[in-house]
């Protein structure tokens, strides 16, 4: 047989069959091509990371001597603020609840979308579900904050008519000290949200999958119940990875000053701020050296958080998996025994 040599491929003669084998590749080739990314990153990601952190440990002189702070009084300040803690409470629970739920909810919406028959009926709910993904997303935090406003608004006149409340209730307002209420509107508007993209994903994974596997379920008497865990959630388990490492990083990131009239005061007021937001008021009030310590506190809240959340779902789908090995062990030996027994019988 023949070898053919070219000015970047080799065929070589193997015998049995011909393997193509890439020559080496100068390393300024693709260095080149990667330039472009790395002078990005470099520029608009990693530079200012480390300008944050250095402004977060310089002294900040004033007018008078009692006005000086050293680096380690910037830390000291944020963690003795109250309004902090709001801050971060409000990131941590957001971060810990939103991602949960609005995963369940866009599992059960996804797996509902893939078992329409019709490519046109498929395309259109997958459409309806899109659209708040290319909405505004200023003008969906303005219609929250229309519809759970407390003079006019839709849901306090619905519990007024229905007499649940004999008042209104300030969901956006209310400036006791802790309140929850701020909160629980930003958790409702992040869910919806995220639901968008992440239907259009988990869709597109579901459809992906091989029928013939449903079909043998299906001939075996699996339910639709067992077979989405069985198979559907073992298959697309790597998409699921993907939104979950992105719902962390949206969920730590939340940034809902649209909420309150795009007014930062308003959100440390009535208990709405997130990390995000607090960085941002103070970065506003120039105030660097508080709103970089408060950046790299948010840095380091990232990563616990997604090593920490990621532990967990990968221990989870481990189990499930084990347990279904073990099922189906024990399920074997059962029916070895059985013929066994009938065969001495």
């Amino acid at each position: 047989m023949k070898i053919y040599f070219w000015k970047k491929y080799r065929i070589v003669n193997t015998g049995s069959s011909l393997s193509v084998l890439n020559t080496r590749t100068k390393f300024w080739k693709p260095f080149l091509l990667m330039l472009p990314s790395i002078l990005t990153i470099l520029l608009l990601t990693v530079i200012p990371f480390i300008l944050v952190i250095y402004t977060s440990i310089t002294p900040r002189v004033g007018f008078h001597a009692n006005d000086i702070k050293f680096g380690i009084d910037h830390y000291k300040s944020i963690f003795h603020d109250e309004q902090f803690k709001i801050a971060i409470r409000n990131s941590l629970v957001y971060a810990i609840l939103s991602l949960p739920i609005s995963l369940v909810i866009s599992l059960l919406i996804s797996s509902a979308i893939s078992q329409v028959i019709k490519k046109w009926a498929r395309g259109f709910w997958q459409t309806v579900f899109f659209l708040p993904y290319v909405t505004s997303a200023i003008a969906v935090s303005m219609a929250f904050a229309y519809i759970f406003k407390t003079q006019g608004g839709m849901i306090n006149d619905i519990l007024l008519r229905l007499k649940l409340v004999s008042r209104p209730i300030r969901f956006l307002d209310d400036t006791s000290n802790g309140s929850w209420n701020s909160f629980w509107i930003i958790l409702i508007r992040g869910i919806w949200g995220s639901l968008a993209f992440q239907i259009l994903i988990l869709t597109t994974a579901m459809l992906s999958v091989n029928q013939d596997l449903y079909k043998s379920a299906s001939i075996d008497g699996a339910s639709p119940t067992k077979q989405f865990f069985t198979i559907t959630l073992p298959a697309i388990s790597k998409t699921i990875t993907f939104l979950f490492t992105m719902g962390i990083i949206g969920g730590i990131k939340t940034f809902p000053l649209a909420l309150f009239n795009n007014s930062s005061d308003n959100a440390m007021q009535y208990n709405g701020q997130s990390l995000m937001l607090y960085i941002f008021h103070f970065t506003k009030g120039s105030d660097f050296g508080r709103a970089g310590a408060s950046s790299v506190v948010l840095f380091v809240l990232g990563i616990i958080i997604s090593f920490g959340l990621r532990k967990i779902v990968f221990t989870l789908f481990r189990l499930g998996n084990k347990l279904g090995e073990k099922s189906v062990i024990n399920r074997i030996e059962n029916s070895s025994l059985t013929r066994k027994a009938l065969f001495e019988f």
